[in-house]
C-alpha cells in the first residue's frame, strides 16, 4: 500500500472521527426535545440515506443500482454496523455513559485479534504499542460515575467487537469498488431498516420532537452518516482496518475538546494525559519506517 494513499485513508478517518464526535452533543439534545436512543439511531441513518441517495441521484453517472451478490455483502455488512449504536445506547441503561464508551473503545484490540485469528494477520511491533496507548488513553478518559452492572459491560463490549467485525469485513470485502455515495446509502438504508425494525418491536420507536429536536436529528444525520460513514469507508480501504480503527479513536477525544469548549467542563489532568496518550500513538502510526539499504 503507498505510502500517500495511506496518509489520505488516515485524513479521512480522523476527519471522520471529529464528526462522529459530534453525536453526543446532538444527541443529548434530541433527547431533551422528545427523542430516545432508537429513535435517535433510525433517525440517523434514515435521513443521512435519504440525503445520499438524492445525491446520488442527481449526480451524473451515480445509480444507487447494485447487483445481488453486492447487495448480500451490504447487507452482511450493514447488520454488525446497525446493531453497534443500538447495543451500546442499551448499555447506557446500565452504566454511566463514560464508561461504557471505554468500553466501546476497545473495538481496535478486536480488530486486531479478529485479523490475527481469521485473517492470519499478525500485527507489527508498533501497532501493538500504539493499540497499548490508545487503551490506557482511552482508560485514562474515563471518570467513575455511577453503579456498574455486569449487563452494561456486555453490552458496551458486544458494541465495540461488532463494530470491529464491520470494520475487518468492509476492508476485506470488495464493496469499496462501489461509488462511496452508494456505499453509504444501502448501509445507512439497510441499517434504518433494521433498526427500525427492532424499535418497533420493542415499541421504541418515537418522533414527538419539537423543531429543536429535529434540527438536532437532522444534524446528525448530515454529520454522523453522510459526511462521517463515507469518509470513514473510504478510510478504510485506503489506510487499511487496524490503523482505521486506531485512527477513529479521535472520536472521543473530540467529544471532550467539545464539552470543554461549548458546554464548559472541566479538562482535567487526567483526561489530558489521556488524550496526549492516544495522540502519540497516532503520531507513532503515521511516522513512515526508513529501510535500510540491505532491507530486503
Amino acid at each position: 500500500m503507498r505510502y500517500k494513499e495511506s496518509s489520505l485513508g488516515i485524513f479521512y478517518v480522523i476527519l471522520s472521527a471529529v464528526l462522529f464526535g459530534t453525536m453526543p452533543l446532538l444527541t443529548r439534545i434530541a433527547y431533551a426535545h422528545g427523542s430516545n436512543a432508537y429513535s435517535v439511531a433510525f433517525g440517523r441513518f434514515f435521513f443521512g440515506g435519504l440525503v445520499l441517495g438524492i445525491v446520488c441521484l442527481a449526480l451524473p453517472g451515480c445509480s444507487i443500482k447494485i447487483s445481488r451478490a453486492q447487495f448480500l455483502t451490504l447487507l452482511k455488512l450493514s447488520v454488525p454496523y446497525a446493531l453497534t449504536p443500538v447495543l451500546l445506547y442499551a448499555s447506557y441503561a446500565y452504566l454511566d455513559s463514560g464508561m461504557a464508551t471505554t468500553l466501546h473503545f476497545t473495538y481496535p484490540v478486536a480488530v486486531i485479534l479478529i485479523l490475527a485469528i481469521f485473517y492470519r494477520v499478525r500485527p507489527d511491533a508498533r501497532q501493538i504499542l500504539c493499540t497499548v496507548l490508545c487503551a490506557g488513553g482511552m482508560a485514562l478518559l474515563y471518570t467513575p460515575n455511577g453503579q456498574v452492572r455486569a449487563e452494561g459491560i456486555l453490552f458496551a463490549v458486544a458494541s465495540g467487537i461488532l463494530y470491529a467485525i464491520y470494520i475487518v469485513l468492509l476492508g476485506k470485502s470488495d464493496i469499496g469498488k462501489l461509488h462511496s455515495l452508494v456505499l453509504g446509502f444501502w448501509i445507512s438504508f439497510l441499517s434504518a431498516a433494521e433498526i427500525g425494525f427492532l424499535s418497533l418491536l420493542s415499541q421504541n420507536l418515537v418522533f414527538r420532537l419539537d423543531r429543536t429536536g429535529w434540527a438536532a436529528e437532522i444534524g446528525l444525520a448530515l454529520s454522523a452518516t453522510v459526511l462521517g460513514l463515507v469518509l470513514f469507508q473510504k478510510g478504510v480501504f485506503l489506510c487499511g482496518e487496524v490503523k482505521a480503527s486506531l485512527f477513529s479513536t479521535f472520536e472521543p477525544l473530540t467529544g471532550i475538546v467539545i464539552g470543554a469548549v461549548v458546554l464548559h467542563e472541566d479538562l482535567t489532568a487526567k483526561e489530558l494525559a489521556g488524550i496526549i496518550g492516544i495522540l502519540a500513538a497516532a503520531i507513532l502510526l503515521v511516522i513512515p519506517i526508513r529501510k535500510t539499504k540491505n532491507a530486503p
